[in-house]
């Protein structure tokens, strides 16, 4: 018997692996536990970085509504994130929902006979811009965007409404809707508790209102342009240039450097933050 990590022998009487071969198992720790952990975090993290939405060079309706105008730019300008440390497991999560919803609404009307629900669709926002919107209701010509939630989101948006980025996605896959051909009248946004029960759900819902699209669209030409007015890509130093809006959000944007010293400012290689 070898053990799996190092390939050298192994007292079957001492486990599947050696302890050393395990230098993330904590002390006193299981050694095939840990490693079985390490093993599975693997291949979740691996299979993460391979999905084609970590992969997508485009910026996205679930991106252009961000507060912050610097994180935007630096989507714009496909700057490699640095930021990559953090956990994927809640958007894994949100992902497995989105498919799950969808897969159980399919299901719902092909067994009731019923024509009345859109599941994901790719809409084109722009001629350049798309999204696969979660779902359109022709009953009510209402855009659907699902959302999964923690603890902390579920408290928020039940104080204060969904977050602008939020409310800015599902107005611009409404304008995708449209250029479409569909009569979209209203949006809504349900988020789901990660951690809960089904009847703690929130629902919004509002009017669609196109010009808040456009405003949106029109904001992200404006960042663009002084992008380009920057020279930005020549002149990586002048980042510090565009405008940021630090928040508690800020250790969740792909272009924070938790290591930067405030007084270095922004650059290619990320953002200080607040």
């Amino acid at each position: 018997m070898t053990c799996p990590i190092c390939n050298e022998a192994l007292d079957p009487a001492a486990g599947t692996t050696h302890p050393n071969c395990a230098p993330w198992a904590d002390a006193g720790e299981d050694p095939d536990a840990a490693a079985l952990k390490h093993e599975l975090m693997e291949m979740i993290r691996w299979a993460d970085q391979e999905d084609p939405r970590s992969k997508q060079i485009m910026i996205g309706p679930s991106e252009i509504g961000a507060v912050c105008a610097r994180r935007v730019g630096y989507r714009l300008a496909e700057i490699p994130p640095v930021n990559v440390e953090f956990d994927p497991w809640p958007a894994i999560v949100g992902t497995a929902l989105h498919s799950w919803l969808d897969n159980a609404i399919e299901s719902w009307s092909q067994a009731h006979g019923s024509t009345r629900w859109r599941t994901e669709n790719l809409v084109n926002v722009t001629d350049v811009i798309a999204g696969r919107a979660d779902l359109y209701d022709t009953q009510r010509n209402m855009v659907i965007d699902h959302k999964g939630a923690g603890v902390d989101v579920m408290r928020q948006v039940r104080k204060d409404g969904p977050k602008p980025e939020h409310r800015i996605q599902v107005q611009l896959y409404g304008l995708g809707y449209l250029r479409h051909g569909y009569d979209v009248k209203k949006v809504a946004v349900v988020y789901y508790p990660r951690a809960g029960w089904l009847r703690d759900s929130y629902v919004w819902v509002a009017d669609f209102e196109p010009d808040l699209a456009y405003a949106a669209l029109d904001r992200l030409g404006n960042i663009g342009r002084q992008l380009i007015g920057l020279d930005i890509l020549n002149n990586p130093q002048r980042w510090d240039q565009v405008p940021a809006t630090p928040s508690n959000a800020c250790g969740l944007c792909p272009w924070y450097d938790p290591g930067r010293d405030s007084d270095r400012g922004a650059d290619e290689t990320g953002c200080p933050g607040s």
